[in-house]
Order: C-alpha cells, then sequence, then structure tokens
C-alpha cells in the first residue's frame, strides 16, 4: 500500500445504522474521483444521528476508515477530515440584514452586500448553539423588488435574507474529540446532512428552477427547499427508516434484526416486484417459520410513511415550498428505497418525485450497490472538491464558506462572504 499524497480527501458520517468513511480526490480537471470506502454497523453508537456512544462511535469510525484504506489501496495518513453533521442538535433560521443607501446615485455596490450580509449573519443564537454555515437566499430591493445579485441595481434600501444553520456545541465537540482521538488534527470541518446530498443529487436545472430534496436515513428524515441556488426552507424531523423496522417488529411479531435486515438488503422490495405473495420469516418461537402475506409488510410500512410525510407538510409552509419547487422533489437516502415509499410521496405531496442518484463521480462507485443511499457522503466530496477547484474565485449563491467554531473553512473572496456553485 501505498502512503496519500496531499490531495487525499477523506469524509466521514456517522449514521443510525452505521458509520461510514470515504476517501476521495480531484483528477486533474478538479472532478471527485471514489478513491475507496468503508461501512461498519453503528451497533447503538449513534441515534437519531447524534453520538450516543462515544467509545463504539469511535471504534466502529477506526474499522470504517481502514476498510476505506484497504479500498483505496492506500496507507492514510489522518490530516484533514470532513463530516456530516446530523439530528435534531442541528438548526436552522432565517437571518435578516437591512442597509440603507445613502450614496447620491443610490447604487449597490459590493461594501453594501458586504454590510447586508454581515447583518444577517449576526443573528443571536442560544448559548448552547454554535454558527455552523450560511446561505444567500435573496435580497430585497425597497422592500418589493426580489434578487439575487443586487450589485449594481438602484435602490433606497437593501435587504439580505440569509438560511442560517446552527449546531449544538456539546455534539460538534463530542464528534471533535472523536476525530482528534484517531488523529485527525490539521482540518476538522462539518458539513449539515441535506447540504452535502444536495450536492450529490441535484440538477442544475432543479436548483435553478426550485426543487424539495429530502433524504429518509435510519434515524432522521431531512429535507431542504433550493431555488436559484438560494436556500429556502430547511429542517431535520427525528425518524426514518428504523421507525418502520420497529413498526413491522411489533405489528407481525418479528425481530427487529431481522425487519432491519429486510429493508437494507432490498428483500421486500424484490418480493413485491417480482409478485410473490409470501415472504418467508422466523416465528416467535426460535427455529421456527412461517409465511407472512407481503400484503401485510406493505400496509405496515405505508401507513409509516404516510405519518412521515404528514409530519413533513406540517413543517413545510406551502407558500414557501410549493410555487417554489417547480421541479419537484428529489428523493434520496435509504427511505427512497423502500417499496412504495416514492409513490406514496408523490400522492401526499401532489408533485413528482425522481430518486436521488448521485452523479459526476468516478472511480470505486462499484463499491457501492445502492449509492442513493449514501447520497450525503458522496455528495460531501463533491462539496469539497468544488470549493477547492473554485478556490479564489466567487462563484453562484449556494454554498458559502462553512464556518466551524467561528474559523472559514474557505477565505472571503471580494469582500462578500465567499460563494462557489453546486
Amino acid at each position: 500500500m501505498a502512503s496519500h499524497d496531499k490531495n487525499l480527501i477523506t469524509c466521514v458520517e456517522f449514521g443510525t445504522h452505521s458509520v461510514k468513511a470515504l476517501h476521495g480526490t480531484r483528477d486533474k480537471a478538479g472532478n471527485p474521483v471514489v478513491l475507496g470506502i468503508g461501512q461498519v454497523p453503528s451497533d447503538g453508537a449513534v441515534c437519531k444521528g447524534e453520538i450516543v456512544q462515544m467509545r463504539q462511535a469511535a471504534a466502529a469510525l477506526e474499522k470504517a476508515l481502514a476498510s476505506a484504506d484497504k479500498s483505496a489501496g492506500i496507507v492514510s495518513e489522518r490530516r484533514n477530515v470532513y463530516c456530516i453533521v446530523n439530528g435534531p442538535g442541528v438548526t436552522s433560521r432565517q437571518g435578516e440584514g437591512q442597509v440603507i443607501i445613502y450614496d447620491e446615485d443610490r447604487k449597490i455596490r459590493r461594501s453594501h452586500i458586504q454590510e447586508a450580509v454581515n447583518k444577517a449573519q449576526s443573528l443571536a443564537l442560544p448559548a448552547e448553539q454554535v454558527y455552523l454555515s450560511s446561505f444567500d437566499s435573496f435580497f430585497l430591493l425597497d422592500s418589493r423588488t426580489r434578487v439575487q445579485d443586487p450589485e449594481g441595481q438602484t435602490a433606497s434600501r437593501l435587504e439580505a435574507f440569509l438560511h442560517i444553520f446552527s449546531a449544538s456545541r456539546n455534539q460538534l465537540e463530542t464528534t471533535r474529540d472523536i476525530l482528534r482521538e484517531l488523529g485527525f488534527e490539521d482540518r476538522i470541518e462539518f458539513v449539515f446532512a441535506p447540504v452535502a446530498a444536495a450536492y450529490g443529487v441535484l440538477q442544475e436545472e432543479e436548483k435553478n428552477d426550485g426543487v424539495l430534496l429530502i433524504d429518509m436515513g435510519a434515524g432522521t428524515t431531512t429535507y431542504i427547499v433550493i431555488r436559484r441556488d438560494g436556500i429556502l426552507a430547511s429542517g431535520i424531523l427525528p425518524i426514518g427508516t428504523e421507525n418502520i423496522a420497529n413498526d413491522l417488529s411489533i405489528g407481525l411479531d418479528l425481530s427487529i434484526e431481522q425487519c432491519r435486515k429486510m429493508l437494507i438488503d432490498q428483500t421486500l422490495s424484490r418480493k413485491i416486484k417480482n409478485g410473490e405473495p409470501f415472504i418467508d420469516a422466523g416465528g416467535p418461537v426460535s427455529g421456527t417459520k412461517r409465511k407472512i402475506p407481503v400484503g401485510s409488510f406493505e400496509r405496515i410500512m405505508d401507513l409509516r410513511l404516510r405519518e412521515i410525510y404528514s409530519i413533513l407538510r406540517e413543517r413545510l409552509d406551502p407558500r414557501t415550498y410549493a410555487p417554489q419547487t417547480e421541479c419537484g422533489i428529489v428523493f434520496c437516502g435509504g427511505g427512497a428505497l423502500i417499496p412504495s415509499a416514492r409513490k406514496i410521496l408523490g400522492e401526499d405531496m401532489r408533485m413528482p418525485v425522481r430518486p436521488g442518484i448521485p452523479f459526476g463521480l468516478s472511480g470505486a462507485m462499484s463499491d457501492l450497490e445502492t449509492p442513493v443511499r449514501h447520497a450525503a457522503l458522496l455528495g460531501l466530496l463533491k462539496y469539497v472538491t468544488a470549493a477547492e477547484a473554485d478556490r479564489g474565485s466567487a462563484g453562484s449563491r449556494f454554498g458559502d464558506a462553512l464556518e466551524d467554531f467561528g474559523e472559514n473553512l474557505f477565505k472571503k473572496v471580494k469582500d462578500l462572504t465567499r460563494v462557489f456553485k453546486i
């Protein structure tokens, strides 16, 4: 095995079902290349996207990193790492900043934009929360004209609207301690899960015309609304496929492990697609077998899915997502692989739905049987490579500089918080 070069990018994710590690790099054109991937069960170390057992989580990540090393054929020096952050400890808020234009010509300059953005970013956070990142939503001229780039336009008042993410200080510190214990010291950066997923699966047309991205994992379901490269809404539901597995376990008198396996290895999907009427399953007494109608599984799953979608509808303001999502819904994560999940989502939200399959990556993608399940991790690699390739020049709205406890990941450019294209 060879040691890595300076261009190695390591991405990790602590998920409710599994802990993942990915090694990647950039090709000569700056495009992301997957070198190796490792994945091991979380075994209770992570719940609803948050680490609850530090030692177990550290041990799981160490195994995942070793597996990624083996897959990539390298011995990685643990220097920089980029980590998905998820769970109820992450919150989003809308920040607003206003500037009066006193210049005689009323022309909006970069300094005005910077001032408005700074005011919007100065949103007071609860003591237990730390600033994670912010992204442009839109600008308003004279309280009536909505624009994405106000520079050079004429107005008496400029208002900046930013989508601001913050995270639990304790949650980030716990994750940081684990990463440092495993040797990562130079740079540890955090990216909110649906932001990373957006990088992985959204097309340019969708980002421009408006789209709702939903990522359903084992312990959480995250969502984000993007239009014209600005984030209009986002959030986390502490519910996911683990709840579906639990419902199946209780409703059909099966072990939770058996139900999880059926969902993960797509046993149910294959049975339903093949039109098979029964599933062979273990009985309540060890060693016994029984046949359970496929329809029994479907009814239980459908009820839970509709409940999740109902909660999602309540979270989303129809005035925000419905008119702003011309391209419908992109659905990724393990939940997108559940039979009928996409169909029910489209019916309940009354919008077209497509699977969120990561694209624009090369390399060891064959190591992943179901890339849709790993949209956030693969998207994180695209996120980092896009930022590094774009370093030194300004870009579009979505994706300004991440900050980690106040330290910029990427430098500010042209006196404005740095932005780059997803």
